[in-house]
């Protein structure tokens, strides 16, 4: 595996409290592929920016170049995390892209193995640590990775993602509404904090209230409702979820 250099900038030491529920809930936005989004989504109190890279016919994905110029954007903000979102699985790639980078979250879609995990948390610059979100695909009523997610945690994953896998196989901003009756037992399980996406909105926190109120619960995953129907980011969209879930969040404390 090539020795990445070192970054352009440190890591934040807030990038490692960012996985602490009782912090406060964080809202992810994902899919971004412009410098003037960052600074929308950085006005509006966003806590994690999705990045992709390694999406095959994506209609996100990003080229390396243009890929490490986000992240370094969104990481001057001093506001938004960037996260490498990605379907690759080869650890040695992924290196190559964090190169130079201060990048030191991955959020794996797909279904690597336990071992694959291993090999991208051990993908570090000096004290700073990777830290992996793991994509959780919930289709047709089950969870696909609910047998391996012990063997997830043991592997190092930091924090999960539930999301929805359509009937035809798509993954990843489908749009489609998460079922928290699927999640919430899948929940209890995890010694590990969770997030929820898949059709997250202003507009129906109600009906993950219950899961919102788990101890591991640390926020919400958006990409289709942050935006018009034009498919750009919306300052409007994403203030409302920010604001929504965790302004209710703060109050029920």
């Amino acid at each position: 595996m090539s020795t990445p250099t070192a970054p352009a900038s440190e890591p934040d030491v807030t990038d490692e409290r960012l996985s602490d529920p009782a912090l406060g809930t964080r809202v992810k936005v994902c899919g971004i592929v412009e410098r003037s989004e960052l600074d929308l989504l950085a006005a509006q109190g966003v806590d994690f920016v999705g990045l992709w890279w390694g999406v095959p016919g994506g209609p996100h994905d990003l080229d390396r170049d243009h890929w490490r110029e986000l992240a370094d954007a969104a990481a001057a903000t001093k506001g938004l995390t960037p996260v490498l979102v990605t379907f690759a699985k080869d650890a040695e790639q992924l290196g190559v892209t964090l190169e130079g980078s201060s990048v030191r979250w991955i959020q794996l879609h797909g279904y690597p193995t336990p071992g694959t995990i291993r090999k991208v948390k051990a993908i570090a610059v000096g004290e700073y640590p990777i830290n992996v979100i793991k994509v959780l695909h919930v289709r047709g009523g089950e969870c696909v990775e609910a047998p391996l997610l012990a063997s997830y945690e043991k592997a190092g994953v930091d924090v999960f993602l539930f999301d929805v896998v359509t009937e035809d196989g798509r993954v990843g901003s489908t749009g489609q509404a998460i079922d928290p009756a699927v999640v919430a037992p899948l929940a209890d399980k995890l010694n590990r904090p969770f997030m929820l996406a898949g059709g997250i909105s202003a507009g129906n926190r109600d009906d993950y209230a219950s899961l919102a109120a788990h101890p591991r619960f640390l926020g919400v995953d958006v990409d289709t409702n942050a935006r018009t129907g034009d498919g750009k980011i919306s300052s409007d969209n994403v203030e409302a979820i920010s604001r929504v879930w965790k302004d209710r969040a703060a109050r029920s404390e």
